[in-house]
């Protein structure tokens, strides 16, 4: 039963990926995949999250099925429409921000206000 309540969380949050405007632009935009950007964006420090209520959490779908690879999840204040994505993975096990980028004029219908982890906030 515990198997099939993860199953389901991973497959409702594959959903709000691949439906959500946020994930797909910036995608597109900044070449997000499972190597890296296309083109660069700023390393940076975490953003600060403390206002929890204003972010917004939205993983980047990958479809490339390689093990090693980075994932990527963008961060996004909805109250300054600036974004961060958080690169972990790979084989090194990296734990990296980078941004923030402008995200004014991304719709966000569709992107659920995924509650962010108090470690993720800290950092």
């Amino acid at each position: 039963m515990k198997h099939l309540a993860v199953a389901a969380a991973l497959i409702l949050c594959s959903f709000q990926a691949a439906a959500c405007p946020l994930s797909e632009a910036l995608s597109t935009r900044y070449g997000i995949s499972f190597s890296g950007f296309e083109t660069p964006i700023p390393a940076a420090t975490a953003p600060d999250m403390t206002d929890s209520g204003s972010f917004i959490r939205v993983a980047v779908r990958d479809n490339s099925k390689v093990a090693d690879g980075f994932r990527h999840t963008i961060v996004m204040n909805t109250k300054t429409k600036k974004a961060w994505v958080l690169r972990t993975g790979g084989f090194a096990s990296v734990y990296d921000w980078f941004g923030p980028v402008d995200a004014r004029h991304v719709p966000l219908q569709n992107c659920g206000s995924d509650h962010i982890p108090a470690a993720m906030r800290a950092l």
